[in-house]
């Protein structure tokens, strides 16, 4: 049941933010972040605005296993004159080890330019 609920709970954060109609490597991009979310610590769980993989490498060449760097900002970020917090994440998805978290960082009050190219809205 919490799985469902942090699950809506993106989907309504992507509306909020004007996510409707997006292009297909958005939704990708949407689509991955998912899956790679819910492998976070819960103290992570605010984390859900404007999901990106910034970028995917693969491991040895092979097709099936891969280097991801994601980030997104935080969902609280959204109410008040309280700057964005940016969630950056780099893993590990293949098919011995599932998903694995490597490394997580957290860049407190980003800028609100940065926050447009995350969120891809015009600045």
């Amino acid at each position: 049941m919490g799985k469902l609920v942090i699950l809506v709970m993106v989907f309504i954060g992507l509306f909020l933010v004007g996510w409707y109609g997006a292009p297909k490597n958005e939704l990708l991009e949407e689509t991955l972040y998912s899956r790679y979310y819910f492998n976070l610590d819960k103290t992570y769980s605010d984390f859900i605005l404007c999901p990106k993989i910034d970028k995917i490498e693969r491991i040895e060449g092979d097709t099936r296993r891969h280097k991801v760097y994601a980030s997104a900002l935080n969902y609280n970020g959204h109410h008040g004159d309280v700057p964005y917090d940016k969630i950056n994440i780099t893993l590990t998805d293949t098919p011995e080890n599932d998903v694995k978290i490597n490394k997580v960082t957290i860049q407190k009050g980003i800028s609100e330019k940065e926050s447009f190219i995350q969120c891809r809205q015009e600045n």
